[in-house]
């Protein structure tokens, strides 16, 4: 039973999950939106076999691209999501008694669940890892930052408790990809912001960031996959600042 809702996506090469995560949608909305920026996969031909909306826009960058798929929702109440997330089927229930009530809150968030190597990573920070998807797009917009983008709004924002099951990284060589990828974002942020750092600030930077996720998160108890999470946490912060060097040294591209 179709609500008025509407879910949004953005996508790149997003053909290995995109067609579970479209099909778990379809108990909720009729109204789907998938902008894409210049998928070669077979992302487009499962958009359009499952009756989605496909847009078709350049890379603008994470928060200005989701920004753009929400806008081209039919309804304000928007659900967005990535193509690597699935709402369980707990999840879709719980939103559908959401949306057969009278009046809905402003923005929710979910837990997510999040998948490596086929096991689901419960510490190193990565459980609950509650975002913010269910929204009113007329009481808020996405932060405009180039890493870490997030829903803002002066609403209070009320937690469910189903999950969302991510399957972000693949394989250990995308998590390094992901680290370089974004370590980069990072530190242009940082450094367009005009902050500066120290030679050892990299160091430090990295220590901190593996003692948190590896000790105090507890990261160990995830077995080999949370050790790799958690030196690639350390080294995704350590490049941040690496990186945030060499901008300053004017020798960054």
């Amino acid at each position: 039973m179709p609500f008025d809702l509407s879910i949004v996506y953005i996508t790149l090469n997003a053909e290995k999950y995109l067609h579970r995560s479209l099909e778990a949608c379809r108990q909720l909305a009729k109204d789907i939106v998938v902008v894409d920026s210049g998928s070669d996969d077979a992302t487009h031909k499962i958009v359009r076999q499952s009756g989605a909306r496909l847009i078709e826009q350049q890379w603008l960058g994470f928060a200005a691209q989701k920004q753009l798929a929400i806008e081209h929702a039919e309804h304000d109440h928007v659900l967005f999501l990535d193509a690597d997330e699935i709402l369980s089927q707990d999840a879709v229930n719980e939103i559908a008694v959401l949306l057969l009530g009278e009046a809905l809150a402003d923005a929710y968030s979910l837990p997510r669940r999040n998948w490596f190597q086929g096991k689901w990573i419960r510490h190193g920070g990565w459980w609950p890892n509650r975002v913010t998807r269910l929204v009113n797009r007329t009481t808020g917009s996405m932060k405009n930052v180039a890493v870490h983008e997030c829903w803002e709004t002066a609403s209070v924002t009320v937690p469910l408790n189903s999950p969302i099951e991510h399957y972000s990284y693949q394989s250990y060589s995308e998590l390094i990809q992901k680290a370089d990828n974004y370590s980069t974002l990072a530190a242009r942020q940082l450094f367009e912001r005009g902050r500066e750092c120290g030679r050892s600030a990299p160091f430090w930077h990295g220590a901190s960031a593996f003692l948190r996720t590896y000790l105090l998160k507890q990261g160990f108890r995830d077995g080999a996959e949370g050790s790799a999470i958690a030196a690639t946490i350390a080294l995704t912060s350590m490049m941040k600042y690496a990186k945030l060097l060499e901008f300053n040294r004017g020798s960054g591209q």
